[in-house]
């Protein structure tokens, strides 16, 4: 969450707006060392977006928008597409025992490598296996907060999708994807938040949230989760730049099946036992994705849960073909969270 930001000025129209730089900082997770015997170190791969507004291309996009889903944008997610990315400025982390610093990208993107002690966890350790830091701006009055998750090498964590998942969106159709992401309310699945809340209380599960929405929707799917309540975690996303063809063909492609399979091996690779369960549905690559791991890792996934309407046949059809070699007892379809199981593991 940004504390403060910069007001920059801006004339459209005559008129003067004010517009603002700011820090998106994405929710990371945090592995053992293992490199170092024992492994009582961690290490995490931060990730954030330093940007500044440009309100003449937000009000152009608006515009654009309007007519394509035909009613009123929520202007403050366009104002994050059409966002410039501070390039190659610098940023520091000042939580820990010495400084961490490093500089944007050329898209204004923040990457960096923290190693954390034992001493340092058990400092700023919070409920919920987290450590929350402070990063920024290099002679700015420019700040943000981010929060690091601790998935340790035993346990269960649940890798979950977010769109047509848990989150309404419609990805099978480019003008309800566009209007499900740009306008009203984000809505739930029915009945998912409850289901993963029960499913963290009971097993001392943690969450991992990897989705195909670009980075620029964080702030606005981290109130989603917020608002509905789901268990709170980590974040997966990718960046979209206006280099990329368009939203919806970003949103669709065969790039991300890469992308999401690489995330969910970062998972498996850093952790020594923990079993991991997959979450995703049909509308996309999720089967197909969820297939391939678990043939590479049969020991390590411990159920796999895909959404799919009920009446949809072909889609069953397509699931049999594909998980023709994943025993029958390790996968399952839901439509809404009441139609998953409480114990997981129940065949």
């Amino acid at each position: 969450m940004v504390e403060v930001t910069n007001v920059v000025k801006t004339k459209i129209n005559g008129f003067i707006f004010d517009g603002k730089e700011d820090l998106i900082l994405l929710p990371s997770v945090a592995f053992r060392d293992h490199s170092i015997k024992p492994s009582t170190n961690w290490i995490s791969s931060n990730q954030g977006w330093y940007y500044k507004e440009d309100l003449l291309k937000a009000e152009i996009m608006e515009k654009m928008l309007e007519k394509v889903v035909q009613q009123s944008v929520n202007i403050n997610r366009i104002k994050l597409f059409t966002a410039e990315g501070q390039e190659h400025k610098s940023v520091c982390i000042y939580n820990f025992n010495k400084p961490i610093c490093t500089r944007t990208d050329d898209e204004g993107r923040i990457k960096s490598t923290i190693r954390i002690s034992k001493n340092e966890i058990d400092r700023l350790i919070q409920s919920g296996a987290k450590i929350l830091y402070r990063l920024s701006v290099l002679n700015k009055n420019i700040q943000a907060t981010g929060e690091i998750y601790l998935c340790d090498d035993n346990g269960i964590t649940f890798l979950s999708d977010m769109d047509d998942t848990i989150k309404v969106t419609g990805v099978t159709s480019a003008t309800v994807t566009l209007k499900n992401t740009f306008a009203g309310t984000y809505t739930s699945v029915v009945g998912m938040s409850n289901i993963y809340r029960y499913w963290q209380k009971r097993y001392n599960a943690t969450f991992a949230y990897i989705t195909e929405s670009p980075d620029q929707l964080y702030p606005f799917l981290r109130e989603f989760i917020n608002r509905e309540k789901f268990p709170l975690g980590s974040f997966h996303m990718r960046h979209f730049t206006w280099l990329d063809a368009n939203f919806i063909s970003f949103f669709m492609s065969s790039n991300y099946i890469k992308i999401k399979t690489e995330i969910i091996y970062m998972f498996l690779n850093n952790t020594l036992n923990r079993i991991f369960i997959l979450i995703g549905d049909i509308f996309q690559k999720d089967p197909e994705i969820y297939a391939s791991i678990y043939m590479k890792y049969p020991n390590r996934i411990g159920k796999i849960f895909i959404r799919k309407y009920k009446n949809d046949i072909i889609g069953q059809r397509r699931l049999e073909q594909v998980f023709n070699k994943i025993p029958r007892k390790k996968w399952a379809t839901f439509e809404k969270g009441s139609d998953l199981p409480a114990n997981i593991f129940v065949v």
